[in-house]
Formats: structure tokens, sequence, C-alpha cells
């Protein structure tokens, strides 16, 4: 049986502990294979017809990573269970391919992982989520242009057909870090029948608290920024902390509140000024709550239970701290719906211990419930 909720608390980078012991499916064999033969990573343009004419002209031929494992050239009978890895805000493929986060290289990492016997060969899907607002959220807009269904739809349709995925939802997860995590979320919540496990590294955005509230005094930054229009505002990356966050908010927001009617981002913002104080400004308030799991999780508490595996992680001193209060929030509404999954905390902030987390527990976790080409169909969902 799953403990439901559970928080490790670290305190070393080179011993990271996270709370798997419990899950009942640990005892899941993986013998190492192909041990001296690497597995090769495919760059390539998928071409998405949910981008296609979308208002910041982004291209709809989006960069994609692809990691084959070290059998997939030489076995071509055998078919593999699929990982989707999205990026966070003001990032892109490479932090994860190639000198991304604490170094990270994911054909190094797979090929030691699967060497090891710590993982099952799986293919690993990387798609780009920056657009010219510096992050995508991977979430529709009418503004943005419909990145949700790039990657539920088209990638996933392209991958299947191009590759010798298993293609079905058993055998398919989803797993991101930051505006990643955010959106694995969402899409495993909302789409079990295209995911069936999510992992959510440090997810941003899962509800209105901490500083995403009016407590933050760069609402009024943002708000300031989005009255000026300066057409260089997401030329370069955030050169400060307060850029970042006011890049952050706009982006945000032509993601979840959308207008096209308030050029020149187009964007509304859940606050406006009112004599020097934020207040809670419509639609865009409610739009926001409204693509936040924590304020809906309530509506997908059937398609949660359809899962065979959810993991939340999140650093206790975490540079922005709705994390860490939404992640523990969140968890608790799970347990009340009756939704098994599992959360675990580490010591370290926003951009700590990432690669050492995927290695350590994203990557074996999905190889442990995603269902291969030969296993059975039975169930081995967290609970």
């Amino acid at each position: 049986m799953l403990k439901r909720r559970c928080a490790v608390a670290v305190g070393t980078a080179a011993n990271i502990l996270f709370c798997v012991s419990s899950l009942a499916f640990l005892n899941a064999q993986v013998s190492p294979a192909n041990a001296t033969r690497p597995g090769t990573v495919e760059n390539l343009q998928v071409h998405s017809k949910a981008l296609e004419n979308n208002k910041l002209g982004d291209s709809a031929d989006q960069a994609v990573a692809v990691y084959l494992p070290p059998s997939y050239k030489t076995s071509p009978a055998k078919r593999y269970p699929t990982l989707y890895l999205l990026h966070g805000f003001d990032s892109n493929i490479r932090s994860w391919t190639s000198h991304g986060y604490q170094d990270m290289n994911l054909q190094d990492s797979m090929d030691a992982l699967v060497a090891a016997g710590a993982v099952r060969e799986m293919i690993v899907v990387v798609p780009n989520g920056r657009n010219a607002y510096l992050g995508s959220f991977y979430t529709n807009s009418s503004v943005t242009g419909k990145w949700e269904d790039f990657i539920l739809q088209d990638l996933v349709s392209y991958v299947d057909n191009h590759y010798r995925t298993v293609p079905r939802a058993e055998s398919r997860g989803i797993a991101g870090h930051s505006m990643g995590g955010y959106a694995a979320i969402m899409m495993g919540m909302k789409h079990p029948e295209v995911f069936s496990a999510v992992y959510a590294m440090s997810p941003c955005c899962l509800g209105m608290e901490a500083d995403l509230t009016s407590s933050n005094p760069i609402w009024h930054a943002a708000l300031a920024a989005k009255s000026k229009g300066a057409k260089d505002q997401f030329a370069s990356d955030p050169q400060s902390l307060e850029q970042f966050w006011v890049d952050a908010f706009l982006s945000l927001a032509a993601a979840l509140s959308p207008d096209l009617n308030q050029g020149p981002f187009f964007v509304d913002l859940p606050y406006r000024d009112q004599n020097g104080n934020l207040v809670q400004d419509e639609p865009a308030w409610t739009e926001w709550h409204e693509k936040m799991p924590l304020e809906i999780v309530s509506n997908y508490t059937t398609n949660l239970l359809q899962l065979r595996g959810l993991f939340i992680d999140y650093g206790l001193e975490d540079d922005f701290t709705h994390i860490p209060v939404t992640a523990r929030l969140f968890s608790e509404r799970l347990d009340l719906l009756g939704v098994p999954h599992i959360v675990a905390s580490y010591r370290g902030d926003h951009s700590d211990h990432i690669r050492e987390r995927l290695e350590t527990s994203a990557l074996p976790f999905f190889s442990r419930v995603l269902a291969g080409e030969k296993d059975e169909m039975k169930s081995e969902k967290t609970h």
C-alpha cells in the first residue's frame, strides 16, 4: 500500500532520499542489458497543426529530442515504454539533453542507469516548450497557440508513428520541472487516456498562494510593463530576479488569461492597481484559478484514480515560495479525494538537485510503473 503523503527532508546533495519504499511495485525487476552499448539521441523537427498561426509568430515546426535506448537499433522487433520530459520557464531542450541542469546529459544518464540495471530501457522524448514569451506553460491559448494539443495530439502521434513505442497510455508517462511540472500534472490529470504516470519536479503555479498573491510587490512592475508594452520585453533572458518575475507573470498570463484585445502582449493580469493597492481583477482572476490544479483537482478525481503513479517533489527552500506551499496543499486535496500519490521534499531551492532527482527518483519511478511491451495489463496503480 502507498503512504499517500510522505515528506522526506534531504540533508546533502549526495544523498537525496525519496519516499518510495512504501510502493508495492518496488519489487519490479530490472536487469542490466546492453551494458557497453550506448543509446542515441535524435534531434528533429515536428510539425504541429496545433501551433499554426499563433499570435506570437512562433514556428509550428518545433524542436524535439528523442533518446533511443541501447537495444533499439539491434532489436528491431522490440517496443519500448515512453517518457515525455518537459523543461521549465526560460529554458529549453538542452536543459535535459546537453550541459543542462547540474551538467545534465540525458543520454549519459539513461545509458548509465540502464547499464547498472537501475531502470529498464525506455524511449525519452524532450519537446521544446519555449516560445516568444520564454515559456508556453504547455497550455492551450488563443495567443500563444495550442501547446497542450501539440504535446497530447501532434507529438504523441508523431512519436508513436515514427518510433517503436508501446502505443498505449499504460506505457506512457510525463514528467517536468517547474513550468514542466505544472504541465505534467495538468495533462496527467485531464488525460489519463494519454499518460498513465506523472512525476512533477518542483511544479509551479499549482495555486494562487504565497508569492503569486498580491503580497508580491512585483505585480506592480508587471502591470507597469504591460502598460508600457515595450517591444523588447522578451528580447533576452531575464538579467535580474525582478525581470524574471515580470516576464514570468506576463508569459503565464498569455497562457492562462489571453486577451486578443489587449495588445501588444495580448494578456490580462489577475490584479489591477487601485490607488496603490493590488485588487483582484476579472475575468483574469477567475481564468487563472480555472487553470490551476489546486482549484480544479476535485473535477478530475475519476481521472486521477486511473493513474498508475503520481509523484510530486519540491525543495524546502524553494526560491518561489508558492511551490512548497501549493505542493503540500495539493497533496492534502488528493488525500481528501482518496487519490494515491507520493509527495517528497528535499533540502534545497528551486534549482538544486534536479539532475540527481531525475536520476535517482523520477527515471526509476517510470521504470517501475510504466508497462512494457510484454507486461501483463493488470493494475499497478499506487493504491
